[in-house]
């Protein structure tokens, strides 16, 4: 299993917890989302809020513009609320929106009229 850690706007619990105070670049750059994308990688939806104090929207983008780089099916939506960790939550303002975007993007990857190729996503 890849592992992976963002690193433009690394979120320091994470990093501290998972590889130490004082982590080598070398070391953050191995474990940066952007860089374990490959022809392995699965189509990839994502979701998130423009003021996420958490995980910075940034880190998203990047692994966003790699999997279009490589040419992985994806997607994002940028919500301009909600914070972070706002997931299924009813109080979410947008949650219609991202709910009818995860509808979408399920009936891209495989229309209800035909069957996907098996070990294919």
């Amino acid at each position: 299993m890849r592992r992976a850690l963002l690193t433009v706007a690394p979120h320091r619990g994470s990093i501290d917890r998972l590889l130490g105070p004082d982590p080598s670049p070398g070391l953050l750059a191995r474990y940066s989302p952007d860089r374990q994308v490959d022809d392995a990688t699965p189509p990839t939806l994502l979701l998130l809020s423009d003021d996420d104090r958490g995980v910075p929207p940034a880190n998203s983008l990047r692994y966003y513009e790699a999997l279009k780089a490589r040419g992985i099916p994806a997607s994002m939506h940028i919500y301009p609320s909600g914070g972070h960790g706002w997931g299924c939550g009813e109080g979410f303002a947008y949650r219609a929106q991202w709910q009818q975007a995860l509808l979408d993007w399920l009936r891209q990857l495989r229309p209800a009229d035909r069957e996907t190729p098996a070990g294919k996503y």
